[in-house]
């Protein structure tokens, strides 16, 4: 996900037919242009945060979060929402966390939910209600509650998937919506009715399926009118969830390939290559992953030693379990 993050931090804003014309080989642009993508975001930023509370912890304490969220200020932050910087500041100032979060649908909570999807892969009760308050810190509306619950349950799935000649397609949909079961019926009816359009398009070309899902759910005054029509990704939860479950079903041949289709997608590339690279990296797995796009992260080192430990605490923790 740091590999997805950082390759589409520098796109970010633009349509998909903007970032399109910059290139006709991503590799080769990248080859020549590596001074572009020089670091990760917030995005990363928090997730690693995020992983370094559930060591800390053995598994999720809101308290441990919080702290290291707090700690996040003094990184510092990495081209932050306003949103997360507010909420985050009022943290810092010893306000309860309920009553520092947002209210925003907006897909920040959802692009820091991998470790949970991880490390609560062999309890997923545990793990959609770790993702919910994980969420609640500063993103409580229950649309961005119900998509880090989504990402999450996506992850568990994708890392104990078998190899398999054919994805298992409606398999993937069918553990995902009974995921969100006890979100409210409006927001849960919004997702479903989006995922099951979706699994109705998946055969719709790239460019054809991000107009028709870009600003899926989003409402006025957050609906993008000169965007209409557009391929791009919305940062609102529901449309940036179906786009990159869109993208990543359509891109599984290889991680690179679907790392450079969601940071190319348009929009709010630097989330949807978090989120996306999330998925990629746990349906490819780490082995799969070019050494050339590894040592393309900043701290790299450092991530590689938190997984290492992450690994080494989830290990200790499911044994309890079993």
């Amino acid at each position: 996900m740091a590999i997805g993050n950082t390759l589409g931090s520098p796109f970010k804003g633009k349509l998909r037919e903007e970032i399109l014309l910059k290139f006709k080989d991503f590799n080769d642009f990248l080859s020549k242009n590596r001074n572009l993508f020089k670091t990760y975001t917030d995005d990363t930023q928090l997730t690693l945060h995020l992983t370094e509370a559930l060591i800390q912890g053995n598994g999720f304490r809101i308290d441990n979060t919080i702290k290291e969220f707090i700690l996040w200020l003094y990184d510092p932050p990495i081209s932050p929402s306003y949103e997360r910087l507010t909420t985050i500041r009022k943290l810092e100032r010893g306000i309860e966390y309920r009553n520092a979060s947002t209210k925003s649908k907006g897909n920040g909570s959802i692009s820091r939910v991998a470790p949970i999807g991880l490390f609560y892969s062999n309890n997923i009760e545990l793990l959609k209600k770790t993702a919910e308050l994980s969420s609640m810190i500063t993103h409580s509306d229950p649309t961005a509650i119900a998509g880090s619950i989504l990402i999450a349950r996506a992850i568990s799935y994708l890392i104990k998937l078998q190899d398999n000649n054919i994805f298992p397609i409606n398999d993937f949909f069918n553990i995902l919506i009974p995921s969100i079961s006890n979100i409210d019926e409006n927001t849960q009816g919004e997702y479903i009715g989006a995922l099951e359009k979706l699994r109705e398009n998946l055969d719709l070309s790239a460019n054809a399926g991000l107009i028709k899902f870009s600003q899926i759910g989003v409402k006025s005054p957050f609906f993008i009118e000169e965007y209409l029509g557009k391929a791009f990704i919305h940062p609102y939860s529901v449309s940036t969830i179906i786009c990159v479950i869109f993208i990543f079903l359509n891109n599984l041949d290889s991680f690179e390939q679907s790392i450079i289709s969601f940071i190319t997608a348009g929009g709010d590339t630097d989330t949807v290559g978090t989120i996306g690279g999330g998925l990629a990296g746990a349906y490819f797995g780490y082995k799969n992953i070019s050494t050339d796009l590894i040592k393309l992260v900043k701290n790299r080192k450092y991530i590689l030693d938190l997984s290492e430990r992450f690994y080494k605490t989830y290990l200790s923790q499911f044994r309890k379990l079993i």
